[in-house]
């Protein structure tokens, strides 16, 4: 079961928000990474540190925060780390909002 409170407070910040748009969008990046079976491409690291001007650490930390939330699953390469999103988990989280919200 998702946590859609905690889900929501992911969401609720505006760079996080913001991340989770390029990996909805995500086409093929500068590391290209097929997506698994079902998913989208993944981001690298330095791809949402350069889009974003953010340094690493603080990449890290709202990665984090998404991780946490269940909203992106995370994939260790070299020094980098590669970013999918977890559509499983979103698909959940909007049916559940929309179950709570729109009383169906």
């Amino acid at each position: 079961m998702i946590d859609a409170v905690k889900i929501s407070k992911a969401l609720g910040d505006p760079i996080r928000f913001k991340i989770m748009l390029m990996l909805a969008r995500s086409k093929e990046g500068c590391c290209p990474v097929p997506g698994r079976e079902g998913e989208r491409p993944g981001l690298c690291n330095c791809e949402i540190m350069e889009e974003l001007g953010l340094i690493q650490s603080r990449v890290s930390y709202h990665m984090k925060e998404l991780a946490e939330a269940g909203l992106v699953t995370e994939e260790p390469r070299g020094k980098w780390k590669i970013y999918f999103i977890n559509t499983k988990n979103l698909k959940e989280y909007l049916k559940q909002l929309e179950k709570e919200f729109l009383l169906e």
